[in-house]
Formats: C-alpha cells, structure tokens, sequence
C-alpha cells in the first residue's frame, strides 16, 4: 500500500460554537489554518464547494486568504454575513431594540413578549421571567417551568400553576399563525407539504405565535440593509430556540432527523431576544464578504458564488484557487428541512428555493452522499490545476458515509494521499490531490489489512477503528471506482460483512468485552510480529524527550507526536496528558510548557529499583524465604523449592511484555512493581487494553514502591499477610490534581 502523508492536526483550541452549533458540521479552531500556512500562501484563493460551516470561511479570510464559499443554503449564507461583520454587542443591542420597541396600539413588542412568558415565582410569589417550560412529548400543557428568581433567589424546576395555564390559554386559537407559517414555505406538491408539515410540528402553538409575531414585527421596520440581514440572523438563531428539540435536562445532542425529544424545554424566546449579544458578538476583526464574480482584495476576504457558475466552468475563469479547503457535513434532515422553513419565513417562497430539494428527499444514505459530493466536486475538477490539494475535515464520523465521501471524491477525480482519525475528536482529517488521468482498480486483501493495522498498533482496537482503516487503505491505494455507474450500492455491506466475518475466524482473531466506548475490541491470535503497543510507544516516545532535560510546551509535543504516529494510529489526547502527569511539572513561568521531574532522572530511579531489589532480600529473609534474582525479574521460593512469588521491577508502564510472555502457574503470584507516578498512567493501560485487564484478573498484582516500603516497615508481617497486602494499594489512587493541558 502507498504512504499514508497526513499527520493529525491537533484541536488545540478546541471547537467552534457559532449559532446554531448544534446542526452544523463541528470545526476544531485553527485546524484549517494551520493546514493553509503549510500548503498555501497569503492571498492565495480557496475555494470550499461545499459551504457547510461559515466559520471556516471567516477563519480563513482573517488568515490573509481569499475564500471562494458555495451559497447553497440561505441559513448558513445569511450567518456567514453576520459573523464576518464581527458586530459588536452595541450594533446586536441596537437592532434588537429597534424590533422590541416596535409598538402595535399602545403595547411594545418588549411588553407584550414579557406577559407572554411571565410567571410568578412560587417562593416570593414576584413576577418573574422563566429560563423556559417543561414539556412531555404529546402533552397538552407543560408540566413545570424552570426559572432562578432574581428576587429571592429561588431557582430549578417548579410546578406549573393555573395562572401560566391560563397565561397560554389567553393566546388563542394559533391556526391564523400556523396558516401564515405554513404559506410563507409551502411551493410544490404533497411531498413538501409533508416535510413542511413535520418542520412545524417541532413548534409548540406559544412558539409558532410569537415566532411569526417577530415576522411580522420586522417585515414593518424601515431599516439600514446591513442592520436587516443582521437581525434577521439574531432570528435564525430565535427559530432554532423556538423549536420543541431541546432535551431536558440539558443534553449536548445533534438533531439528524425531526424527532422530538421525550421530555424538552420549551424556550423563553423574548430572553432569546434580550441574549443575542452573547450568541453574536464579536471580538475578531470584519473581513470583506462579496459576491462572485467579485473577488475580495488580496488582504483577505469572503466571495460567495452559486454552485451552478461552477456546473458552467465560468467559476474559475480569472483566477484558478491554491487549494479546496472544505468541512463534510453529515446528511441532516432536520437542518435542512427547518432551513427551508425558516428561508420562507425571513423571504418568502423565494427563499424556499435552494432548499427545495431538502423538502422532497428523505433518505440519505452513503451512496447518496458520494454521489452528493462528486456532483460538488467534479465539475471543479476540469478547471483546477492538475495536482491542487484538497483538506477536508469529516466530523461525526461513521464508516458508511467515510466510504461515500472517499468514493465521491475518487469519482470527482481526487486521489487521496492521507487520512488521520482521532476518536476522541470524533474526527477524520484527509488530505487529495487533483488527478484526472487516475490509474486504474487495485485488488486489495481485507484480510492482509487487518493484520497490518494490529500488528502496527500493537494493541486491540475497535471494529469501528478497524473498519476506518480497512477503508482508508483501500482509499490510499485507489481500489474504490472511478464512475458512480461502477459504484455498487452493497459496497459498504459487502466490506462491512466481510470484515465481521474475518474478525470471527477463531483461528485469525479473538474479541475480548469493553467498557470502553466502541464496545469489544479485537486482537490476532498467536502474532509474534506486533510492534510494541502504541500507548507504549507514546510513553516511550515523551519519557525520552523529557529526559533530555529541555522544557517542552505540550503543543509542540502532541504535534511531534502526531508527525511520529500516523493515520489510524494518531495518539489519544489522554494517554499524553496521562505522560505528563506522570513525568513532568509545568515551568513556574508557564503552565502549558513542560520539564521533567527531578525524581524522574536516570540516577535517581536506578537507585530506586535497587531500594527495591534491596527490601524484597530483607523482606524474604524475614519471611524466611529464598530469593533469586536476574537482571530482570527477582523469584521467590519455599524452602521446598516451588516458585511462590515472581517479582518484575519497573519504572515506566510498559508491562505488556511481561504480561503476555510471563508464565501465568497456579499458585505463583506475578507481581509488577513501579513508581506510584505511574499510578494513573498504569491504570489507563489497563483499562484500554483488554489482555491486560484480563491478565490483571488471573493472579497479576501491581504494586507502588511506597506500598513495598509500608510492607517492610510491618512490625507482625507473615507471609499470608503479605499476600493479603498487595492488592492494598490498587494502581488507581484518589486522583491529583489535573493539569490545565489542552
């Protein structure tokens, strides 16, 4: 198989929370970025055919680059425009007033918003406004309210009382309302009047009044444009409050399809209002957003285009782009479908139209998408310059839809050059290259892959992480078709089955049960050809770094780990930051950068294994029995001569081999003994790797050095005793503090 390029690009700074987070493809900060400072220059064009995240486009604009971004839905156009604007809270506050003072007869907007959710608080008996209501799904009335009073101070969930019964009850019949929200949308035939009707089936009669009421309120205002498109964002991210999918309690949960929770909040939307500048408000600075053809200046900025100017190749006519850089979005019914309603509720049936066909498709499965994203990519293809690199960053990760979104780019003319998964991030990185005149189909053994990738990973793993690899390989090494009427829509069930059935061979692997997330993990029966497990490597790998004695920042050691460890095998976050802990204390100057501890250096833990080597002797000799010791492991015998006790001395966590190799006799104690620093570390090893964890339960004992010193100090010690004593001190201690790493 070809070499895997792309090394993990860490999410130091973690992920962007923009409005409406929750729908949108999730997109680590800096990522992008740092990938365009290796492969591009400032000023150069990239074009993102796809459009899913706006926070791409901003992020990259404000990095002296020229973004070329698909508008192909209204929602996502429209906050593009807001976010790039950077408003500040005085601009937010300012828009929002000028809605909620809008009078009606002798009542503002802000007034009559404020009765609509107003309730007294049960302590104090003051009116007060609610966070929300509580909802059980097919329920005629909510069944509490949630609120902290202001006054008294009382706050959590409280019964619903007659008055805010009669509070609903004083709204009316809200038909007018969900006629008027209904025909603002509704275009085509009984298809999308389904679709619409399941869209507005996700608002309660209170939400679906006050929603159209700020319809209403605003289509009357006489307003600057940048001050509508501004508002009208602030009431993207009110309609997505609006809606009956918010969990409670309070749950991080991404809607792919309009299923309404079983017990939900009920949001207080004039607090939505009176909020907006938390959700909006910008520190960062404005850059330029136009519209093809258009181009921002060379300083950096945002061109919005239409997906059919590149269908008729006069996309790319004046300037061809550096790079495609692009966030892969899962197929997400519910976005798309309250997209569309929300378009025709801020532009009427016009604004329906890009979204039409979310309105008239319900299934999307893989084949779908690589059909999807060839459509997006290949008419691109012809106009780019041979060899233009794509990145891509595929979050929420399943295998079916990786298969599409390697197969479409395949089909559009990309081959793939590198792949990176972290399970953690819940997230792929890959990396193309433009290549018209691709070679032709190459056989592939599944079964050949799945051995290589254990015995690299030296350890178990997932059927998920054996699956991404399978089809990261087969991606590398160009074995997926070249025209969608070659692809097969039981590829994914044809690999997904074969896989399962060579995992169950008996005679080529073993399951063993998990806990651990990604349920059982799989290893190969009687390899002699693994490398040392990877989590055993990365130790290896920072413990000889640190011993250098020069501070490292933990940035630049997880990007040096990640250059080290490849594609599938990207270390977890944790076991780093477990090393750390471990090995090393943050500098007084600066708590990100790293020096290793003083007790950790070379000297000082020889002498430690030999204070070891030295209390097992006494501790023998007191309990009157013969020790014999190698350089490697120290052997307790009875005066009869059968082995009791086998000792391995150690000062790291890498006890694989000892584990797996060691004879496992009845009535022989194996015994680990190491520092009590590695106690964390120790205990992650043994969770995260099932031998180890089943090994740990047939007669293998891990014991601290401190432990072994107690043991020496006891005044009345018999060897029974002593045999009880060894599991005292488990390797998992109340836990220390943490460090503040990523």
């Amino acid at each position: 198989m070809v070499g895997n390029e792309l090394a993990y690009l860490p999410a130091f700074k973690g992920f962007y929370d923009p409005p409406l987070g929750r729908f949108l493809p999730p997109l680590p900060r800096g990522v992008v970025v740092e990938w365009l400072e290796v492969n591009t220059q400032p000023g150069d064009l990239i074009l993102d055919p796809l459009g899913a995240n706006p926070m791409a486009a901003v992020e990259v604009a404000r990095h002296s680059r020229r973004m070329l971004f698909a508008r192909n839905n209204p929602v996502i156009w429209l906050i593009l425009e807001a976010l790039a604007s950077a408003p500040t809270e005085k601009q937010i506050r300012g828009v929002v007033s000028k809605l909620l003072l809008s009078r009606q007869m002798d009542e503002t907007l802000d007034s009559h918003l404020q009765s609509v959710y107003a309730t007294a608080c049960t302590e104090c008996g003051n009116r007060i406004q609610p966070h929300g209501f509580i909802w059980e799904q097919n329920a005629q009335l909510p069944i509490a309210k949630v609120y902290t009073c202001p006054h008294c101070g009382d706050t959590g969930e409280r019964p619903i009382s007659d008055q805010d019964i009669r509070n609903l009850e004083r709204l009316g019949k809200i038909g007018l309302h969900r006629t008027r929200a209904f025909q603002r949308v509704m275009q085509g035939g009984d298809y999308e009047k389904e679709s619409i009707e399941s869209a507005l089936n996700c608002y309660l009669p209170r939400a679906i009044y006050v929603t159209m009421l700020l319809v209403n309120r605003m289509d009357g205002l006489v307003m600057e444009m940048a001050e509508r498109k501004l508002l009208q964002a602030i009431l993207v991210a009110v309609f997505d409050d609006a809606t009956s999918l918010w969990h409670w309690p309070e749950k991080d949960h991404r809607h792919l399809q309009l299923t309404l929770p079983s017990r939900f909040i009920e949001k207080n939307l004039w607090l939505s209002m009176e909020s907006a500048h938390k959700t909006w408000a910008s520190d960062g600075r404005p850059v330029p957003v136009t519209y093809w053809p258009k181009i921002p200046p060379r300083e950096g900025g945002i061109c919005l285009y239409q997906r059919r100017l590149a269908d008729q190749k006069a996309l790319l006519q004046a300037e061809k782009p550096s790079a495609i850089v692009s966030v892969f979005p899962r197929p997400n019914q519910a976005f798309w479908t309250l997209s569309a309603l929300w378009s025709g509720w801020l532009w009427g049936r016009k604004g329906v139209t890009p979204m039409r066909r979310a309105l008239s498709r319900r299934r999307y499965d893989w084949y779908w998408f690589a059909q999807a994203i060839s459509t997006s990519f290949k008419p691109l293809a012809a106009a780019l310059a041979p060899e233009t690199r794509a990145f891509g960053l595929f979050p929420q990760v399943t295998a079916n839809f990786y298969l599409g979104l390697q197969a479409g780019m395949r089909i559009a003319g990309f081959e793939t050059i590198g792949a990176a998964y972290r399970p953690a991030d819940d997230l792929i990185q890959c990396q193309w290259k433009l290549t018209p005149n691709q070679a032709n189909l190459r056989d592939f053994s599944l079964r050949s892959l799945i051995s290589k990738f254990l015995n690299d990973r030296g350890e178990p793993a997932s059927f998920m992480e054996i699956v991404l690899y399978c089809l990261t390989e087969i991606a590398l090494a160009g074995s997926l078709p070249l025209q969608v009427n070659t692809l097969s829509e039981s590829l994914f069930s044809q690999i997904q089955e074969e896989v399962t059935a060579i995992l169950r061979d008996e005679q080529f692997a073993q399951s063993y049960k998990s806990n651990l997330q990604g349920g059982s993990q799989w290893w190969l029966c009687g390899t002699n050809l693994s490398q040392p497990p990877l989590s055993e490597r990365v130790e290896k790998f920072i413990r000889n770094l640190l011993l250098k004695g020069e501070p490292i920042r933990n940035q630049e050691l997880e990007k040096l780990l990640c250059d080290q460890f490849r594609g599938s095998h990207t270390p977890p976050t944790e076991i780093i930051r477990l090393c750390l802990e471990s090995y090393a204390d943050p500098t007084s100057k600066d708590v990100h950068c790293f020096l290793l501890q003083p007790e950790e250096r070379l000297p000082k833990r020889e002498a430690k294994i030999e204070e070891m080597r030295s209390i097992l002797s006494a501790c023998a000799e007191k309990l009157g029995i013969i020790q014999e010791t190698s350089d490697e492991s120290l052997v307790w015998k009875t005066p009869e001569g059968q082995i009791s006790h086998h000792y391995f001395l150690i000062v790291t966590s890498s006890i694989t081999e000892i584990v797996l190799s060691s004879t496992t006799d009845e009535g022989v104690k194996n015994v680990v003994i190491f520092p009590g620093s590695r106690s964390r570390l120790m205990d992650y090893r043994i969770k995260h790797d099932p031998r180890l964890e089943a090994a740990a339960e047939q007669n293998w004992h891990f014991v601290k050095f401190r432990t072994l010193r107690r043991l020496e100090q006891h005044e009345h010690l018999t060897l029974d005793l002593w045999n009880e004593l060894l599991d005292s001190d488990p390797p998992l201690w109340d836990p220390p503090v943490q460090f503040q790493l990523f």
